[in-house]
């Protein structure tokens, strides 16, 4: 088994459905959390941290940034990407839909935590409910009879999208409480045996 360290900041964000596969998966990593100003330090570093952000992870002398890119080749080795080629890319539609959605809503998210500035009010109004209008429905229709978005079974595009639905479901309830069935999925995952360890110890993150 390869000797996997994940290098992310302290809070949630994009390693967050990559920690949540690792842990269901039992697979051991290195969980390096760093603060903006230690990361500042090191960013420069191209062999490691070729577009001078996180997450990366590494391995057995091997690098892979982009999140994205992570949780496809983790999901794949640990069986979380379907069995074969056409539901692997069934998967990938479904976490697709909801890479869309959740970057459609990036800018409100950043600047509700105070990373950029705006007009909260507006954005809430002009962009964060009817991009919600846009997508859930569809993502709802995903859920299949054995709760997850796949007949697989579990799989990474159910990380990406619980860890997203449940920051923003925490910040605005009122807009996602008609979802009735992805507040059941979102539970669903994290009641799952596999992940109470890693829940139990996961400090609490706006973002």
């Amino acid at each position: 088994m390869p000797q996997y360290e994940l290098v992310y900041f302290e809070f949630r964000g994009r390693a967050e459905a990559i920690r949540l596969a690792l842990n269901y998966a039992k697979i051991p990593f290195t969980d390096t959390r760093l603060t903006r100003q230690e990361f500042e330090k090191i960013k420069g570093e191209k062999n490691r941290f070729p577009y001078g952000q996180v997450p990366v992870l590494f391995f057995d002398g091997k690098r892979i940034a982009q999140s994205h890119s992570i949780i496809r080749y983790l999901a794949a080795e640990a069986g979380l990407a379907g069995r074969d080629r056409v539901e692997a890319a069934e998967i990938d539609e479904i976490y697709e839909t909801c890479r869309e959605l959740f970057d459609a809503l990036t800018p409100y998210l950043r600047t509700y935590i105070g990373r950029i500035p705006g007009d909260i009010k507006a954005l809430y109004k002009d962009l964060l409910v009817p991009t919600v209008d846009k997508y859930l429905p569809i993502i709802q229709d995903f859920i299949g009879q054995n709760g997850f978005f796949h007949q697989s079974g579990i799989s990474y595009a159910d990380f990406y999208f619980v860890n997203y639905f449940d920051i923003f479901n925490r910040m605005h309830p009122e807009v996602f409480k008609r979802f009735g069935k992805l507040l059941e999925h979102t539970q669903r995952i994290y009641a799952l045996p596999e992940l109470q360890d890693y829940l139990a110890k996961r400090r609490d993150h706006t973002f």
